[in-house]
């Protein structure tokens, strides 16, 4: 259970806030492993992370102490992007869990014990050891042309951590890139949306998707803009590849209604689903022929595309991608889908998660035209819905993806 602490000499905990009732009770195997030290105020929060080299933040939120630790969480992501962070839920409202965990590793209840809490801590350590491999930096590093997170992008994040942004001040965040502002009005009134009328706003469109729903469309435009496909690969169109990572988004959050989830959870299945196939991109605008080659010999063998990606790459594209989200600090649980999305079943959690929505969302939907018949999307992992509980919901879920197989390629593609 503690399998990934123990793998590591010593595990350091900055506890922010009062401590779990059974804290004292720490499993046997981890004593002498892990050592605590508690902070009560934020300035002594942040001058404890100065002086010692903590592995681990747990920090207790309520509503009456929530801006002030939501805001001292913004500045240790900014500051110590690297140290895992468990939030302990005690008594929030839902939008302030949903505005804590986009900076959090993993959530868990005030009332949860120890050690429900130091498996979640394993569980983040393996996220950060298995998208941050020195095989996959070196990787992504000989990329002469790394993406940063766009400025907008941050800006809208700012935007959001405030409680009083409107829908014109976010517009107009938006306004500050004219080009990507229409490519966003372009998408919106697509058939993806199936909106009753046309927009012409931004401001419009805000108040329609909401604001993290135009700022994951903003991000994910920019990344596939930043990528074009260029005349060396012909594998597949990523014009296409676009659209189906729209339409698996929006399968993936109705999914995640169909399931009774918190929004939070089906905001992040909507950006993993954009997000899922980035590191497509990255490989195949870095060794396009070799790429081919890949493609062709998962076809041919009828394996999974990521199995033939390790064994000829070294890495796979969901360990490109979620090494990628994890230098923009975007939220973990968004990190995790993009990196097990097809693979879900070596994680350990049995939850519905956002990676579940995704993994579904882009197992059951048809795949993307290619070259060579590859069957780039995932396959259902059985083993995976069956430990959930969830194996007997497929039927309905297939059944609900042919409004969202309709649209999508069909011979005339509307992404970029």
């Amino acid at each position: 259970m503690f399998e990934y602490i123990l793998k590591e000499d010593k595990i350091a905990v900055l506890w922010f806030g009062k401590p779990l009732a059974d804290l004292n009770n720490a499993p046997a195997e981890l004593k002498g492993k892990v050592t605590m030290n508690q902070a009560k105020m934020p300035d002594q929060a942040m001058e404890m992370l100065e002086r010692r080299n903590y592995q681990v933040i747990v920090v207790q939120l309520s509503q009456d102490n929530f801006e002030f630790r939501y805001n001292w969480l913004r500045k240790v992501v900014a500051k110590y992007p690297g140290i895992i962070r468990i939030m302990l839920n005690d008594g929030l409202q839902s939008y302030q869990v949903a505005k804590a965990s986009e900076l959090c590793h993993r959530s868990l209840l005030f009332t949860s014990g120890v050690a429900e809490l130091f498996h979640e801590v394993g569980q983040s350590l393996r996220l950060i050891q298995s998208s941050n491999k020195a095989v996959i930096r070196e990787y992504v590093g000989a990329i002469e042309r790394l993406p940063s997170l766009p400025g907008v992008y941050v800006a809208l994040n700012d935007a959001l951590a405030s409680d009083t942004t409107g829908a014109a001040e976010i517009a107009a965040i938006i306004e500050r890139d004219p080009a990507m502002s229409a490519k966003i009005l372009q998408l919106v009134n697509s058939a993806f949306f199936a909106l009753s009328s046309k927009v012409f706003k931004i401001k419009d469109a805000v108040v329609i998707l909401g604001v993290r729903q135009i700022r994951d469309l903003f991000l994910v435009s920019r990344i596939f803009e930043h990528f074009p496909q260029d005349r060396n690969w012909s594998g597949f169109s990523f014009e296409n590849l676009f659209d189906r990572c729209m339409v698996v988004g929006r399968f993936a959050r109705a999914i995640c209604r169909e399931q009774r989830v918190s929004a939070d959870i089906a905001d992040k299945a909507f950006l993993a689903a954009l997000l899922q196939d980035i590191g497509m991109l990255v490989i195949a605008t870095r060794e396009a022929e070799h790429y081919s080659a890949v493609l062709q010999e998962a076809a041919m063998l009828d394996h999974p595309l990521y199995a033939i990606e390790k064994l000829r790459l070294g890495v796979t594209h969901m360990e490109v991608g979620a090494y990628m989200l994890g230098l923009w600090n975007l939220p973990p649980e968004v990190v995790e889908a993009v990196l097990y999305h097809s693979n879900p079943n070596a994680t350990s959690s049995d939850k519905f998660t956002p990676l579940t929505a995704v993994h579904l969302a882009d197992s059951i939907l048809p795949d993307v035209v290619n070259l060579n018949n590859c069957r780039i999307s995932s396959r259902i992992n059985e083993k995976y819905l069956t430990r959930l509980g969830l194996q007997h919901k497929l039927s309905r879920w297939q059944q609900m993806s042919e409004d969202f197989a309709a649209q999508l390629y069909s011979g005339s593609g509307n992404g970029f």
